[in-house]
């Protein structure tokens, strides 16, 4: 509330599936501290933990941008800016009188976030995955939105679309075969990795825009994502910064199908273009 996310939209309530070496609660003296708790007469508190995932592309590359530190419901702003840290580096840092608390919330959490590399680290996406146009949402507008006419983009939103993904050496990292129409014919393969990156295209892109090919900045990560299945709920993340404008390329896995939810924001315009896409497993040619 102090900083004005919310549930369900901007994070997600962490689902802690493993054995925590400590409760996520802590009792401390306040005394010293110059607190409010100090000056109503009490010599400390019990602070409990609860652990959110982000779960926006939005927050997670730049939260001072998804924020808000005005104060909520008539109370006085409680920050002054925002950004994400290590754990480590919070616990060394805080002010000592109040550090026990972030040493308690330190040690919870190395399972959680071991617990959370091994589900980025799941074969999720491993296969050939075919795209089912009869259930897509969006794609045509999407195409449009890119600067296609609305004849090219109904036809480009019916052609089969193909791609073999296999995992890199990181397996949380992965390397992407896209085939012709044809299904067949190789035509890219790209490799997704962590972090930020930059692409070189080549010729005509109906993504990055052009015709005579360029380089593109993209990044890639995990986030929680609300809507995947219950066993793995996470998707990966791809942003792409265009000429023609930014956009969020989301994937993640629902009832044994392939999701991919795209987000477009025009470089010149302030709404955006949201589309999805089902990819179903497909068996390779013998």
């Amino acid at each position: 509330e102090e900083v004005g996310l919310k549930n369900n939209d901007h994070v997600i309530l962490e689902q802690i599936d493993c054995e925590l070496p400590v409760p996520l609660k802590c009792k401390y003296k306040t005394t010293g501290t110059g607190s409010w708790l100090e000056k109503e007469g009490f010599v400390g508190q019990e602070l409990n933990w609860v652990i959110f995932r982000c779960a926006n592309s939005n927050l997670e590359r730049d939260p001072s941008q998804m924020t808000n530190l005005s104060g909520l419901n008539g109370e006085d702003p409680e920050f002054s800016a925002v950004r994400w840290e290590n754990i480590d580096w919070v616990v060394d840092n805080v002010w000592e009188k109040k550090a026990r608390p972030y040493r308690v919330l330190q040690e919870a959490l190395q399972p959680m976030m071991k617990r959370w590399d091994e589900r980025c680290a799941e074969p999720l996406f491993t296969g050939r995955w075919a795209r089912d146009a009869s259930r897509s949402v969006g794609v045509v507008e999407g195409l449009i939105a890119r600067g296609l006419s609305e004849e090219k983009a109904t036809k480009k939103a019916e052609e089969p679309y193909i791609q073999d993904w296999q995992q890199h050496r990181d397996k949380r990292e992965w390397s992407v075969l896209t085939y012709d129409i044809d299904g067949e014919t190789p035509r890219r393969e790209l490799l997704y990795p962590l972090g930020d990156f930059e692409e070189v295209f080549e010729g005509e892109s109906t993504l990055f825009g052009g015709t005579d090919g360029g380089v593109v900045k993209r990044s890639c990560f995990y986030l929680a994502e609300i809507d995947a299945d219950e066993s793995n709920p996470i998707a990966h993340v791809t942003v792409s910064e265009t000429p023609r404008g930014k956009e969020e390329s989301l994937r993640y896995m629902k009832n044994g199908e392939l999701i991919l939810r795209r987000t477009f924001w025009h470089s010149w315009r302030s709404d955006k273009v949201v589309s999805t896409e089902v990819f179903v497993k497909s068996e390779r040619p013998s």
